[in-house]
């Protein structure tokens, strides 16, 4: 709402906002989850970022547009979202849980210095065959399949370089 000379008025959803709004709720809906304002919210932020965020990155941000929303709320948001594969997780064992959007199994290299993760699409068949081995092979109750590497990202990697060069000096 906008407020002009005391009077308060609607400022309408542009239509593409709507438009993105309503695909988002017809997906909640066909996985049989309510379609929420606060869900609805929710699931946008993930899927408008590409940097994997923690909970507490995904709520900081949905609070700006929706202040009464708690962080209980975004927190069993996304433990519906993930249970309905509509997200995954990655749960890398030096860090926060992070949210992805990509719900196919591909990889994940998490910059230890930075924590940035970027994904790394595999095209290797046998990735997946294996993956479908283990699950079918009824051993194990798999849950997630997660490819994590971890180490230093090119920019980290270079300013650490850099700063040993300037120690030698």
């Amino acid at each position: 709402m906008e407020s002009s000379g005391g009077t308060a008025k609607i400022v309408p959803l542009r239509s593409e906002d709507a438009a993105r709004k309503s695909e988002i709720a017809e997906r909640l809906r066909a996985t049989g989850l309510k379609a929420t304002p606060q869900r609805i919210l929710i699931f946008q932020e993930i899927l408008s970022r590409e940097d994997h965020p923690t909970a507490e990155a995904i709520f900081s941000s949905v609070k700006r547009v929706h202040p009464t929303l708690s962080f209980n709320t975004v927190y069993h948001t996304l433990q519906a979202l993930t249970e309905k594969e509509m997200i995954s997780v990655i749960r890398p064992v030096v860090d926060a849980a992070r949210y992805d959007p990509i719900t196919d199994l591909h990889g994940h290299f998490m910059c230890s210095k930075c924590k940035r993760i970027e994904d790394q699409l595999l095209e290797d068949p046998s990735l997946k065959q294996i993956d479908s081995e283990v699950k079918a092979s009824g051993r194990y109750w798999i849950v997630q399949s997660q490819i994590l590497w971890v180490g230093l990202c090119e920019r980290c990697k270079d300013e650490s370089g850099r700063e040993g060069q300037e120690r030698r000096s």
